[in-house]
């Protein structure tokens, strides 16, 4: 007998995710179909492959699962190769990044990308939104890569990461050593972010987020712009507001503390030209790749349903 790679993708999804409905949102699927498709297979092969309640594979299971890996690694490298000969796996990638994107997504992707495709040269171009937004029009980028960019029409998107929104303090803040904090708690005190005009879709798809918690605030623009330089001063309860994939990558002086408040997601997504290369199209399937891998796309819960509203837009065709 044979067995589709699609289903041993299922099964190893299944015991990665730890159960079938955690599965199913990593294959973006639903669970009935996933569920049934499995036990056919089981009775296919006239083994259980998984214990129910809790799931968790049997001994045959885990024999399959280890099997399976190793057959799906050795066709990924077999195409990997046959592209690589072929010419589809060659050149120069030119992909612009956000600031935003700088410290987990881009390194990941560009790591990503050397490992699954070496015969493809990145040239990666680190810029504000508007700079690359204009870059993506006329067509000095292939790819771009951030948090609601601008796009111009006539390109395509594809949601990699919906981020919920994080404080960030100086570590001698008052409320610095919480898990957890309202926006409310906040009442008064400056937020400090960069320019506007630098980032104007990220800036006031922030702001508008913030809005949702029925607070506002201050706001203090950096006459220097960057993420590296924005904080570097924080004090009078001064703070910021970022992706939550950022907190790992703070500078010792800074914490980010868990917003309580029920805030729309900031959409990170790749841009590129409806007719680009080959290589491009490489990149998305990496990069989609990584993103689920990495666990990026997690379920759609009311909130994340709120938050289409600060997708990146496009502009209205001409």
């Amino acid at each position: 007998m044979s067995v589709d790679l699609r289903l041993m993708r299922y099964v190893i999804a299944v015991a990665d995710a730890g159960g079938f409905e955690g599965a199913a949102e990593m294959l973006h699927m639903t669970q009935p179909p996933l569920s049934r498709q499995i036990a056919a297979l089981e009775r296919e092969l006239g083994v259980p492959l998984f214990h129910r309640r809790p799931t968790r594979p049997t001994e045959a299971g885990l024999v399959f699962i280890e099997s399976a890996r190793r057959i799906l690694e050795d066709t990924d490298r077999a195409v990997r190769q046959v592209r690589l000969v072929g010419g589809a796996g060659t050149g120069t990638l030119r992909i612009g990044y956000t600031v935003t994107t700088a410290f987990d997504e881009m390194p990941k992707l560009f790591s990503a990308m050397r490992e699954e495709h070496p015969g493809i040269r990145i040239d990666a171009r680190e810029a504000w939104d508007v700079e690359l937004s204009a870059a993506l029009r006329d067509r000095e980028i292939d790819v771009l890569l951030g948090r609601l960019v601008r796009i111009p029409s006539g390109h395509r998107t594809a949601t990699l990461r919906r981020d919920p929104l994080t404080a960030v303090l100086d570590t001698g803040h008052p409320l610095a050593g919480r898990d957890a904090l309202a926006l409310r708690e906040l009442r008064g005190h400056t937020l400090r972010f960069f320019p506007r005009a630098v980032a104007p879709r990220y800036h006031d798809g922030v702001l508008a987020a913030l809005r949702v918690s029925g607070e506002t605030f201050d706001v203090w623009e950096n006459r220097l712009p960057g993420l590296r330089n924005l904080g570097s001063a924080l004090s009078g309860g001064d703070f910021m507001i970022l992706p939550a994939s950022l907190r790992p990558h703070l500078p010792p002086t800074m914490v980010g503390v868990a917003l309580l408040d029920e805030l729309p997601t900031i959409d990170l997504q790749l841009a590129w030209a409806r007719d680009a290369p080959p290589t491009v199209a490489a990149l998305v399937r990496t990069a989609r790749r990584l993103a689920r891998t990495e666990g990026w796309l997690p379920a759609r819960t009311k909130a994340l349903r709120s938050a289409r509203t600060y997708k990146t837009g496009q502009d209205p065709a001409p």
